[in-house]
């Protein structure tokens, strides 16, 4: 039991001292342990190495600064790295997501009391299985506003934005494409896009799309002048929000898309074997389900990820390739 205590004092010394230069040790030296002690009790107990827990508790801390409206690079001075791109680094690989992305996609939240469990179970269960597709190529066509926060806070406040809580509802129904801007491709599969990208960390402006999928060779030909248009493609994880009543207020059903949203970005994809990949576009996906016509009058969209495979699991999946391959090399030869 003494231990439990000592550990858990610890864990709450980090968080008072979060932005200071944190020794390992220091901590030992006020857990009353020899370094070597120290570091074997924190591990066997949490099962993370000291440093590397400082190092992740620091990021989730500025993560909460990030979905603030911090900028980047005082976030990184606050918490002790010595360069903006030293801190994006270990970012990414803790998060899978780059700092930019904070503030449309995570919803500020202060992290949650580190306790000897939640950082052994990091996320205590928690399940979400989204469905991890390699995308048949299609293109958007939309019309687009250059727009700056806190106008819209988070990419989640989007289906707010568009029910005109947020902005007004006539300038966002004129972004839109209607079916009859690509009535062959309607036919083939209603697909409404709603997306940010082209984010500035330090400004807050962002490009926010509405547009529709097109999927008819004739509609890609006579795409109008004012909208831009580019190509989906390539991995992607698809997350579907909880069905909602139809009739339901439309800032509940925002609500069910920016937990969706936050769900994804806090506690899937640092769990996963995937990043975030930035050469591609996030966006949300509305088809006949938004509508309600399926599920008893109930609605429900799809939100889509951009991903790649983390290095190191790749280097997994290689090297257990390479086993397998070793052992049928083997199997062979003694045929």
């Amino acid at each position: 039991m003494e231990y439990e205590t000592v550990i858990q004092s610890t864990l709450e010394n980090i968080d008072k001292r979060i932005t200071e230069n944190i020794r390992v040790d220091e901590l030992a030296r006020i857990a009353n342990y020899s370094v070597y002690h120290f570091c074997r009790v924190f591990m066997t107990l949490t099962g993370t190495p000291v440093i590397s827990y400082v190092i992740r508790r620091k990021l989730e801390y500025a993560l909460y600064d990030l979905s603030r409206g911090m900028k980047v690079v005082d976030v990184a001075m606050a918490y002790g790295f010595e360069t903006q791109a030293g801190f994006t680094k270990a970012f990414k690989k803790c998060s899978g997501f780059p700092p930019s992305l904070c503030r449309l996609h995570i919803i500020p939240e202060l992290p949650e009391r580190a306790t000897i469990n939640r950082v052994n179970i990091k996320h205590g269960g928690f399940v979400m299985t989204p469905y991890i597709i390699v995308m048949t190529p299609f293109t958007v066509a939309g019309r687009t506003l250059r727009q700056q926060l806190p106008n819209v806070k988070h990419h989640a406040d989007i289906p707010a934005y568009c029910f005109g809580i947020n902005s007004d509802e006539a300038e966002i129904t004129a972004l839109c494409p209607t079916q009859e801007d690509f009535s062959k491709s309607d036919a083939i599969k209603h697909c409404e896009i709603s997306m940010c990208y082209d984010v500035d960390p330090n400004s807050g402006e962002f490009t926010y799309l509405l547009g529709r999928g097109i999927f008819h060779p004739d509609d890609l030909k006579n795409i109008p002048l004012d909208m831009v248009s580019f190509e989906i493609n390539g991995l992607y994880a698809i997350f579907s929000t909880p069905p909602t009543t139809l009739f339901d207020q439309h800032d509940k059903f925002a609500q069910v898309v920016q937990d969706t949203w936050n769900d994804i970005f806090i506690k899937w994809l640092p769990n996963s074997e995937f990043e975030y990949d930035e050469t591609r576009k996030d966006f949300e996906y509305y088809d006949h389900r938004d509508h309600g016509w399926y599920f008893g009058n109930k609605r429900q969209m799809d939100i889509c990820i951009p991903i790649r495979q983390c290095e190191e699991a790749k280097s997994i999946s290689e090297e257990k390739g390479r086993i397998l391959w070793a052992k049928e090399m083997k199997r062979r030869e003694q045929l």
